[in-house]
């Protein structure tokens, strides 16, 4: 059986852990391309509840790449994926006995 982890990118909205391919900040020439062609293409999902634009989440989708604005700072989406990463492998190393606890 797999598991699947999600990550909060804000307001409630999640995304697929395992699916994320960066996290960036939206400042840069480059990312702001990568934004209006995804737009443009109708690969674009604008979750930032019309707040400042803080991180720009690159994902694997169906149909390509799926181009995610979030109002969260990179940092801290890094460190939300940390912690499932965490919680993950502390699942596959408690299989059958618990063998170890971590505390966080």
């Amino acid at each position: 059986m797999m598991n699947i982890h999600f990550v909060d990118i804000g307001f409630s909205n999640y995304v697929e852990a395992s699916k994320i391919l960066t996290v960036n900040r939206p400042e840069s020439s480059p990312m702001k391309r990568v934004v209006q062609h995804a737009r443009e293409n109708g690969n674009f999902l604008d979750l930032t509840q019309g707040k400042k634009t803080r991180s720009i989440i690159t994902q694997k989708g169906e149909n390509g790449i799926v181009v995610t604005a979030s109002a969260i700072q990179p940092a801290t989406i890094v460190d939300r994926i940390k912690r499932t990463q965490l919680s993950k492998g502390v699942v596959e190393r408690t299989e059958g006995e618990i063998i170890e606890t971590i505390k966080s």
